[in-house]
């Protein structure tokens, strides 16, 4: 019997709550739930009512929120705990790493059908799967049916390395008008022709396409919510996936603070449960001094105008003249809960670090792309959880992996933040880093159903605990994402 296998069960009959009409849509027993609440830490099950937990606490007790209709997810005694928010991700870059398949790399006619069902697994049906330079070996050993077989709902263009020859698929050859020819691997010349002429021109533009595959990977990942700093403005497009049940992910998106200066509109103020929101602006600092005058009148305006403002900044020169501005900023418009931030915050000075907990400023870091050198062996993270920084944990993805596992590479006899402190980053601290600490980020009554189920329980192991571990299953707002099969 499957593991993580949803079952319906039905015990209306004598269960109190159930015939009260209060039964819940899902209920989670036999696990190891870490509320990561500080006066309730651990239970066996919880249970959620549409989107939201309703109940946290034993195995006996979640019995009585089990309904007709109820999905029992048996865990097996694995880690259930808040889904992971990733506070610094470029998620249309994202989406777009699955735009293009680089077939040069691929020797074997396994390693393509690999490729082909990593790309299958993620990309909305019907988008198309371009690529280039695949071998004349690597052609001569793939098979028609193995391809219709792993991607029968995605049109396939390739270019072999002589661009005269390329892999097409039946549903390409179908879009094009070609009649279908199930032996065939390949097309050449004028059937070449007429495939490439229908190849959407805006392949690596079709925003809406490409925000699913990313949403669609996030979940893979049980990260379920994400904060968008590519300051793209594409909040519409994250809005109407939603709208069309297809946002699989929560994203805080961010807006350039450059390009709202000209501007200079107020804040939306939306409910910090909603799917999408924006509400943050992002600047940059590299350490130019005369750049320094203008990013502080940007901040200064954007922070009277009640935004969150987040500045990229790395080395010890930019982050001191930053949290230089987020001060005088306090000065000049008094005290409220702004929440500045510093996006990657890293080779801040010893000087500056008390300032950062001072002052508020969120410490917004990425240790799998930074922490593996300096970051680690100077003892530079535990030193800013001792100063009473907030560290929001993420990736920088697609700069690095977005795996929110590889970023728990946590070791406190080295200087990196404890097991419970990578954790926290990655959930309740970079919850509070968007301003919802209060919907999410715990496991608690009224909390929204965001969760992920892993496979190995990183609290239960000693060494580097989260080796091995994976995403068994994913629950955004309430309803399962994503299940490892």
């Amino acid at each position: 019997m499957r593991l993580f296998a949803a079952i319906l069960v039905s015990l209306f009959i004598g269960c109190p709550v159930a015939a009260q009409g209060g039964a819940a849509n899902l209920v989670i027993i036999n696990a190891d739930v870490r509320t990561l609440d500080r006066d309730m830490p651990k239970a066996q099950a919880l249970a959620v009512r549409r989107n939201r937990v309703i109940f946290v606490g034993s195995d006996a007790e979640a019995q009585e929120l089990i309904g007709e209709g109820t999905q029992l997810i048996d865990a097996g005694g694995k880690l259930v705990m808040p889904g992971f928010n990733d506070s610094h991700v470029h998620f249309m870059a994202i989406g777009n790493k699955f735009s293009s398949l680089n077939a040069r790399e691929l020797q074997r006619p396994e390693e393509f059908y690999e490729q082909l069902k990593f790309y299958v697994r993620f990309l909305p049906k019907g988008r198309w799967i371009l690529g280039s330079g695949a071998s004349k070996e690597l052609i001569a050993g793939l098979k028609a049916e193995e391809i219709e077989r792993i991607a029968p709902d995605n049109p396939l263009f390739i270019y072999a390395a002589n661009p005269s020859e390329a892999i097409a698929n039946s549903a390409a050859r179908k879009l094009s008008g070609l009649a279908d020819a199930k032996d065939s691997v390949t097309v050449r010349e004028i059937e070449l022709a007429r495939i490439a002429r229908i190849v959407p021109t805006d392949h690596i533009r079709r925003w809406a396409e490409i925000a699913e595959t990313a949403s669609n990977y996030a979940a893979s990942y049980g990260i379920t919510s994400v904060q968008d700093t590519d300051s793209d403005a594409r909040a519409d497009v994250y809005r109407e996936l939603a709208a069309a049940g297809k946002l699989k992910t929560r994203v805080y998106d961010c807006s350039s603070l450059s390009n709202w200066f000209t501007k200079q509109t107020p804040p939306l103020r939306e409910a910090p449960e909603k799917m999408v929101r924006i509400g943050c602006l992002k600047g940059f600092h590299e350490g130019d001094d005369e750049w320094t005058p203008r990013l502080r009148e940007q901040v200064l305006a954007a922070d009277k105008a009640g935004w969150q403002v987040a500045v990229h900044a790395i080395g010890a020169k930019p982050n001191s003249i930053v949290l230089d501005i987020f001060e005088q900023a306090v000065r000049a418009n008094g005290k409220r809960d702004r929440r500045f931030r510093i996006e990657h915050a890293e080779g801040i000075l010893a000087r500056d670090l008390r300032r950062l907990g001072e002052l508020g400023v969120i410490a917004s870091i990425q240790p799998h792309l930074f922490g593996r050198g300096a970051g680690y062996a100077s003892g530079y993270y535990e030193d800013l959880v001792v100063n009473g920084a907030s560290a929001a944990l993420g990736s920088d993805a697609p700069m690095t992996a977005f795996d929110p596992l590889l970023g728990l590479n946590f070791s406190g006899t080295t200087g990196g933040f404890s097991l419970v402190d990578s954790v926290r980053g990655y959930t309740f601290g970079a919850a509070y880093a968007e301003h919802t600490e209060t919907e999410k980020g715990k496991l608690l009554h009224g909390m929204l159903a965001d969760i992920v189920i892993l496979s190995q329980n990183m609290f239960a192991t000693t060494g580097l605990q989260t080796s091995g571990a994976v995403v068994a299953m994913t629950i955004v707002d309430g309803k399962v994402v994503y299940e490892r099969k």
